[in-house]
Order: structure tokens, then sequence, then C-alpha cells
């Protein structure tokens, strides 16, 4: 595909040198420019592209795309006029990256049936249960998120929820080679604020749910929701906007939209309705716990047209707006209720999300992804109803990110359990001790203790832990790496939990 050709339908300013030239590959990364390439110039939080445009050229680049003007790049423009590299400035890279890796990927979303799934919390579990039940169906779902990239037979661990625009665009025809029908997409913030999903058309597009998170990039609440409103504005025509209807600000929303709006919940007023819940209680021989069973969610959900019967192994009344949801977006697709049914009973829990460990011991042991004071109470209120004895919770918060969430979610921990133990989660360039700080300084009452080291709270919490008692992980889920002044040292909460269960065992 020629220079001229990737740029059909792009906005710039101006153009230097031949635009006849075919491009090879394309890249943001300057160490990743081939002969032939076309590197553009973004600019990141910690790196600028533009000051690797030279690199570029010295690797071969056969063009340059810049949002800084001709001018300010006299010599690197000089040493690209020399090279026959053209050089193309527009308004905003992110965008051109974007549309220009579309282009190069022959425009591989219109030829899927593209789900994006935006919100705080719940695009995980909802993406797994969307992509169940279009498989269960006989089509197949790629699946883009938070914990793997499914683009053909195998999966790979994801590096963003929503990948760079460019990694996105090659996933998805990836996915086309594979002879892939749909393609489920966590959309975060973050992907819309940056543009990552410039060149996507969405069938169907979710808005799970709105609290509070990542304000240090967005710095307020109102940009946040406006950022994630504008999963819409990528609809395809004709496409459906899935909204959770008792999510208050989501209900006023789905009000304002133009078009096919399906509402979701357990409130009077939505399209699709969960009634008559059950707490299915099952006997799991995984997790077969003394006095304890792992339950599920069964429920009748109620469309314009139907009424049908439910059953799915997840558990928590968070996991109810999850299957819900996922039920609104397989409705707006036009699928048949008994392939939606087959589909979610067929999802098992998701990796780190309100996941059992079980290693024989007498008291529930939970890892769950929470990293936010919404998500903390709903874990925390799930496990309530399960726990006999006491509930004893251990969480930190990232560093580097939203520090007003962190005294909410110490008090919500605190309010919510009996025992809390406050510890690190992922401090990156921050002191754990100034991030513990900032936690302590929202808790009232005395039913907590400190404990720095992550490794060494989960095994408090495990030996303190009775039977009866429920003990609850969050904040890292899946994750198996801690991140420390710009490092990353392998750590699993599972295998540290696993590890120290073993141990309080074999001391029985």
């Amino acid at each position: 595909m020629t220079i001229s050709e990737l740029l059909e339908g792009l906005s710039f300013t101006r153009t230097t040198g031949p635009l006849d030239t075919e491009i090879r590959g394309i890249a943001y990364d300057s160490r990743s420019v081939r002969e032939g390439y076309l590197f553009v110039a973004v600019r990141g939080f910690s790196v600028d592209g533009h000051h690797y445009i030279q690199d570029a050229v010295n690797r071969g680049a056969a063009a340059i795309i810049s949002e800084k003007a001709a001018a300010d790049l006299k010599d690197v423009l000089q040493r690209a006029v020399q090279n026959n590299a053209a050089f193309i400035e527009v308004a905003d890279s992110r965008e051109a990256l974007a549309l220009v890796s579309a282009a190069f990927y022959g425009k591989p979303s219109q030829r899927l049936s593209l789900i994006g799934i935006t919100g705080t919390n719940g695009k995980t579990t909802t993406s797994f249960v969307v992509k169940n039940i279009i498989d269960a169906g006989g089509s197949r779902a790629g699946l883009l998120g938070t914990i793997c990239y499914i683009t053909g037979d195998e999966q790979r661990a994801s590096s963003h929820t929503t990948p760079e625009s460019l990694d996105l665009q090659r996933c998805l025809s990836e996915m086309v080679y594979n002879n892939m029908d749909y393609a489920v997409l966590e959309v975060s913030s973050h992907a819309l604020a940056l543009k990552r999903i410039e060149g996507c058309s969405f069938r169907s597009a979710a808005f799970t749910n709105f609290s509070q998170d990542h304000l240090d990039f967005h710095g307020t609440m109102d940009e946040y929701f406006r950022v994630k409103c504008r999963i819409f504005e990528y609809l395809a025509p004709g496409g459906a906007a899935v909204v959770n209807w008792d999510d208050p600000r989501l209900r006023t929303l789905s009000q304002s939209l133009k078009g096919n709006v399906v509402t979701c919940g357990l409130e009077d007023g939505a399209m699709i309705r969960a009634e008559n819940i059950a707490d299915r209680r099952t006997q799991n021989t995984e997790h077969r716990l003394k006095n304890t069973c792992v339950p599920g969610l069964s429920f009748d959900v109620l469309t314009p047209e139907s009424r049908f019967r439910i059953t799915s192994q997840l558990m928590g009344q968070f996991n109810i707006y999850n299957v819900l949801m996922s039920v609104g977006i397989a409705y707006s697709l036009g699928i048949k209720e008994e392939v939606i049914q087959q589909g979610i009973f067929n999802t098992k829990p998701v990796d780190g999300r309100f996941e059992t460990i079980y290693e024989g011991q007498a008291f529930l042991c939970l890892i769950d992804y929470a990293h936010t004071d919404d998500a903390l109470k709903k874990l925390i209120q799930a496990a309530r109803p399960l726990t006999k004895g006491r509930l004893i919770t251990v969480f930190g918060c990232g560093g580097n990110r939203d520090r007003t969430k962190r005294p909410l979610m110490g008090a919500a921990a605190s309010e919510l359990s009996d025992i809390v133990i406050v510890t690190s989660d992922n401090p990156r360039s921050e002191r754990p001790d100034e991030i513990i700080k900032d936690i302590v300084a929202g808790i009232s009452r005395s039913n907590y203790t400190v404990q720095a080291d992550r490794a060494e709270a989960i095994r408090e919490a495990v030996s303190m832990a009775k039977e009866g008692d429920t003990v609850i992980i969050a904040g890292k889920g899946h994750e198996a790496y801690q991140e420390i002044m710009g490092k990353r040292y392998h750590f699993s909460d599972k295998e540290v939990l696993r590890e120290e269960i073993k141990k309080l065992l074999a001391k029985s």
C-alpha cells in the first residue's frame, strides 16, 4: 500500500517528499522501524516520539507522520528529504496512527461485528460472557481485554486493556485471517481519550456502570464521564447502545441517546430486567469447603418479547449486572434466547474475578481485581452472605494513580469487613508507606493493621483465618507482578495464597 493510499481520509497540514512509495509496515516506536516503514511520532506520557524521528529516518523510514511543524524540524526534514522519505504534518498524530493503521490492515473492523464494552467496573467479566454467548451460537468471537487477547485458537497475555491503535488493528486483522465473526473489545477511558479506537465501528457498544477512577488522568468526574460516553460516537449506522438503567448517571444518558438504545437493570423501566433472583448454591468438588459451598446465580430475564430463566456459575450481586449487560448486548445482536442461556451457563468464573482458591482449608478464600471503592464495596458485600465467621480483607492501592480514591477504599474496607490488612499493590514510583498513609486517612474504625509487604500481609490473613471465615485478597486479581520503581517483579496473589494455605495445613 502506498503512502497516498494510507492517507486517504486523513486530514493533514502539509506533505513533503514522494507519496507513491510502498509502505512495508508501520511503527510508533523508532526501534521497530525497518526499511520502507512509516513512522508515526506520538507524544507519550514519559517519551515524545518526535525526539526519535531522526532515529527512524536512520533506520530507513520511508515516511514520517508528525505533529510538529516542519520548520521546527528543519534538520530532520532535510535528512528525510535526502533519504527520499516523505514527511506528513498532522494536527493529531494519535488519530493519524489509528487511521493509517486501519487502512494498512484493510479496515478489519468493517469485516467483523465489533462489540465495545466500557465502564468503571465489569468490563472483563461482561466481555467473557458475551464471547461465550456468541460461541454458543456457532459463531466465533475474538476478544481483546485486560486479561488476554484472543485472535484465533490461542490466547496471549494482554499488554493494555485496549491495545494501542496499531496493535489493535493488527489484532483485528488476525481475527479476520482466522475467520472470526465477532470481536469483543474492552474499551478503557484511556483508549477513548487517546483515540486508540479511531477507525473502528461498533455494532453494539455498552456502558456497564460509572464510579470514581482514573482522576489522575482525567482530572474530574465530569471529564471522565464525558470521555466514557465517547464510545457511542463509534457506533455503526443502526448499531445499538446498551446501558445500565440502574446507574443514575447512565439512566439520564440513555434518555438522551438517539437511535437503538437497550437498557438493562433490576429497576422498573429497564428494557432487559432480572426478576426472581435466587442464590443458587451448587456443590463443586474443587471448592468443597467444610460447611461451605460455592454459589451461582439464577434468575428470570424479561425482554420486550419474552421471559426466560438463566443459570450461571458466576456469583455476587455485581455479576447479576454483568450477566444482564451481556444479555442486553446479545439481545441487540438478535441472538436467540436459548443461545443466550447456553452461553451464560458455559461461562466459568473469570481469572482473578471473585475467584475462589481452595487447597483443603476450612475457610473461604477469594481473589479479586477490585481497585476502586465501588468495586471493593460490591466485592465485600457479595462475600458477606457466604461468610459464617469473620470477613478478612487484604488490599492496597496503586502508586502514581488517583490518590483521592485511596481514603475512600480504606473507608469501604473498614466499614464492611471485620478485619482489614492494608498493604502494597503496585507502588510504582511512589513510596508504599505514603500510599498506605493515604488509605488509612479514610479509616475511622480500629479494625485494621498495616503490613506493607504484600506476601506477608497474605500470610497474616491466612494465619488468623478460622473455620467459616472468608479471606479476600483484592486489587491485583489476575496480575502476576508487582511494579516497583519502574521495574516489574514476579508476584502472584494466587501463588502466595496457595503456598500460605499449604503451609498452614502442614502445621495442623
